[in-house]
């Protein structure tokens, strides 16, 4: 929700690099992340379900972002405050998941820890 700050080329480029870096980050660890959370049985199931949920979203949020948009008597805030408050809910599902499944880092006989 940084992005509607932005009044200078320099600090659009300097939030557009760190939101570009931090998302990598999301798309690189999404894979161990299923399995640590479901397993390795369940992991084909899992990321075709993780990829349709990234096709839908993808699909549907300009379209969306737009009807906010214009809805809200042209804010152009708004859509950043609503996609903000949705990445903080998904991090609040992540830990309720996280913390229901109980799952932690295990050790695991024939590995040597780094």
């Amino acid at each position: 929700s940084l992005l509607p700050f932005c009044t200078q080329l320099w600090t659009f480029m300097l939030i557009s690099g760190l939101y570009g870096l931090l998302l990598s980050a999301l798309i690189t660890v999404s894979i161990p992340l299923l399995v640590q959370l479901l397993g390795i049985q369940q992991l084909n199931m899992a990321f075709g379900i993780l990829t349709f949920a990234r096709g839908i979203a993808g699909f549907l949020g300009p379209p969306v972002s737009g009807f906010i948009l214009d809805n809200s008597s042209a804010n152009l805030r708004v859509p950043f405050y609503i996609c903000s408050g949705l990445y903080i809910i998904a991090f609040l599902v992540y830990l309720l998941v996280w913390r229901v499944t109980g799952r932690t880092s295990t050790s695991r006989t024939g590995y040597i820890s780094l």
